[in-house]
Parts: structure tokens; sequence; C-alpha cells
């Protein structure tokens, strides 16, 4: 595992981040909660995990998030934190609330939508009883499963230079109807790969998640492959904020033309 202190400090270094990095880690045994890490029901109610991420990255708190703890019903399914009655159509009641929700305009196109790929439909599941969330900078969790990264589409895009450099296959990005906590939080560990998650309504909504923020995450594993790639991209050129190429005659408009032919230039 990489030092985390030095992880936080590369990541600030080359990609500038306006919130901290946050890291997830998948748990069972409650019995052994790091210290001052909280649990939403501390201010009186059920929160969505978007909500959840947002704090901790805005506010700098530690939470251990259990089901009974969320509310977001879209979460709880694809998380496999809940599940519908039994004798109920999955892909039936799915469809239906896609489009009364006003995410897909009709039942067909939502069949399309819940394919396979979809987070509502996907078997596999993480089988953990809680998710303990904090910054990657508090050192409250010491190994964690998964890192997610919130920045701009400049920053996503030196991110996946990165892992480019390092690991050669082109980082995925996804935009769907909604539930990019599933994209950000499952995903990487599913499948072993770093993503770019697009937020989706109600991350905007109820996680005040910026109209220029976009989510990179990826397992702990892949991280010094990010690391690397973003040091040593650098130093080939590759940088944030973008250097821009300043090194030519610029044009003028009718204005400040029509003045240059009245100038005299002075002696030298």
């Amino acid at each position: 595992m990489t030092d985390i202190k030095q992880a936080v400090a590369t990541i600030n270094k080359y990609l500038r981040v306006h919130t901290p990095p946050i890291a997830l880690k998948w748990v069972d045994n409650l019995d052994n909660i790091p210290e001052g890490v909280k649990r939403p029901s501390e201010w009186g109610g059920q929160m969505a995990f978007c909500q959840i991420l947002s704090i901790v990255r805005k506010w700098g708190h530690s939470f251990v998030v259990e089901p009974e703890n969320i509310n977001c019903v879209a979460a709880l399914l694809s998380l496999g934190w809940g599940d519908l009655a039994e004798g109920l159509n999955k892909k039936d009641e799915y469809a239906d609330f896609v489009v009364n929700a006003g995410y897909i305009k009709d039942r067909e196109t939502a069949m399309q939508n819940l394919g396979e790929n979809s987070p509502l439909m996907i078997e596999e599941k993480i089988s953990a009883k809680a998710l303990i969330v904090a910054p990657l900078e508090s050192e409250t969790i010491q190994d964690p499963d998964v890192i997610v990264i919130y920045g701009n589409p400049a920053q996503m895009s030196r991110m996946g230079q990165a892992m480019v450099y390092s690991e050669g296959a082109a980082v995925e990005s996804s935009a769907d109807f909604g539930i990019s906590c599933y994209r950000e939080m499952v995903t990487p560990m599913l499948e072993n790969k770093a993503v770019i998650a697009t937020p989706g309504r109600g991350a905007r909504i109820l996680a005040g998640i910026g109209d220029d923020e976009l989510a990179f995450s990826l397992p702990v594993g892949k991280l010094d492959s990010l690391l690397t790639g973003l040091k040593i991209t650098h130093e080939n050129g590759t940088r944030y904020p973008i250097n821009q190429s300043l090194f030519f005659e610029p044009t003028y408009w009718d204005a400040i033309e029509k003045l240059r032919t009245k100038m005299q230039k002075m002696d030298s």
C-alpha cells in the first residue's frame, strides 16, 4: 500500500483538486470502527449516499454507513442492500420507476437501458454490512478499498492520461440517468479498474455536486499507477493547469490595427 500522506501530497501537487480525495472501506465487522467515525443518524435522519460523500469531502467528517442510514431506494437496490418484495418482476418495476421519475421517455426505451450493465440489474453485489467513508488525508482508513477524487474535466483528463501512461488501457467514463454512487463505489472493485463517473440528477440536487464536477474512482491497487503516471506525464509536459501555447504573433481587431498605422516607433 502506498504511503497515504505521500499519495495525498502527489495528488494535490499534480492535480490541485478543490476537495480532498475520499477513501472507502467495505466492512462486515463493526466492532473496530476507527475513532471519530460518525453515523449519519447523528444528524437526525437518513441520507442519500451522494450526500454522505459530499459531507466527507467538504466538511471533513468520517462516517460508517449501514443500510438503515440510507433512504435512497435506487442506491439501496443497486448496492444489494435492499430488494423488491417477493413476486414482483424487477425489470418491470424498475422500468416503471425510471419512466415515472422522468429519467427515460417510455417503457420500451427503459427496457433497453435496463440491460445487464445497469446498476439496478447487475446480480454481482458487494457483500458487506457497512461502508466506512473518510477523507483520504485523515488516515482514518489505513487500507481503503476504493479512492474517489472529484474534479473538473481537465483534471479527469489528467488522471486518465496518468492511467494510460502506466497501464495502457483507456479509462472509460459513464453517464446514466443516475446511481453514479454505484459507479464510484462498486464498479472499481468488481471490475478492478479506474472509472470516470458523471454524477446524476440526484447527486447534483441532493449532494450539491458542482456543474463542472465529475468523479474519478479507482481500486486502491491501482493507486500507484495513478501517482506514477501523474508524476511522469507532468515531467514529460502534460500538466494541470494545462500549459497553453503562447509563443505566437497575435492578430488584433480593426481599431488597434488602425491605431498602429498612426504610431511612430521610438528610436532605440
